[in-house]
């Protein structure tokens, strides 16, 4: 595979490399927060996937098999030989997973922070029709395919508050750059092609055989802050709660696919848990840097 040009930044000075893997329509911005709280721990990766912020678009499918490929290439590009600790969010961690199978002498660790499952099809399979009618896989291609139809200046528009937020926390280069990275249409197509790609991806991931035997943790969203969060946006209470039953157990499953697993719960988080309990996050590399 050609190799491709990916943005990525660099932060921190400490001997030990973390590279973090982004969820899907994920940017580092969003990140630098906590970043700034383990730089002197480590020295952190963190990079925009082929087709999102300056990164070159790839001609090859958004498959987590080709996007491992490619962080491998920025792995060997940036001249990193020793063992890194390998961090993944949401989508990140299925993408993380299938390189964990892929490249396993390179990971010293890995960190799953509320990560997509391999057998996250289970969630689509339960009676939750508000739920699916909002967040189905072929509801999220629609929708971003939809908005990739837009011009750059009507998504500035229609994310003129995000991008204010952002103006109000970012230095100005790095907030225009946010601008820049929200308003892409081209962003929109690719958060579909790798939605699009999500159920060959995990096939692909099972096909590969057994995990590594690698240090692993999973970090897991507390049930009851999630489902609060969906009944605020009008999911009937059932439907929330059967979702996040399942969402867990998918969890526990992760946990289990190495004998040097565990399961971390970070109460009162929802998804983002590098935002919303980001000290659980760091007390969880601690297990790398002691």
């Amino acid at each position: 595979m050609k190799e491709l040009e990916l943005e990525y930044r660099v932060f921190g000075t400490g001997k030990l490399t973390l590279i973090i893997e982004m969820g899907i329509g994920g940017d580092f911005y969003n990140w630098i927060s906590f970043i700034n709280q383990i730089e002197q721990d480590f020295r952190v990766v963190i990079y925009h996937r082929a087709g999102y912020g300056k990164s070159a678009v790839s001609q090859k499918t958004r498959t987590t098999n080709n996007i491992a490929t490619e962080l491998n290439q920025l792995v060997e590009r940036l001249g990193i030989h020793e063992q890194f600790v390998l961090m993944g969010h949401s989508f990140g961690g299925l993408c993380a997973q299938h390189y964990a199978k892929m490249y396993p002498e390179k990971i010293k660790g890995l960190i799953l922070i509320d990560s997509t499952s391999f057998n996250y099809s289970k969630l689509y399979k339960l009676n939750i029709p508000v739920l699916n009618s909002l967040i189905s896989i072929e509801k999220m291609v629609e929708n971003n395919l939809n908005t990739s139809k837009n011009s750059k200046e009507k998504l500035e528009i229609k994310y003129n508050d995000l991008i204010s937020e952002y103006e109000m926390i970012l230095p100005s280069r790095d907030s225009r750059q946010f601008k820049d990275f929200i308003s892409s249409p081209l962003r929109f197509e690719t958060i579909a092609n790798e939605f699009e790609n999500w159920e060959s991806s995990s096939r692909n991931i099972i096909k590969l055989g057994k995990f590594p035997d690698i240090p692993l943790t999973v970090i897991a969203r507390d049930k009851k802050t999630s489902i609060k969060a969906f009944t605020k946006h009008g999911i009937p209470s059932e439907e929330a709660a059967l979702y996040e039953d399942v969402w867990r157990k998918l969890q526990v499953e992760l946990s289990q696919m190495s004998s040097l697993g565990e399961m971390v719960i970070a109460e009162d988080s929802d998804h983002d848990i590098h935002i919303d309990r980001p000290d659980i996050i760091l007390q969880c590399l601690k297990r790398y840097i002691n």
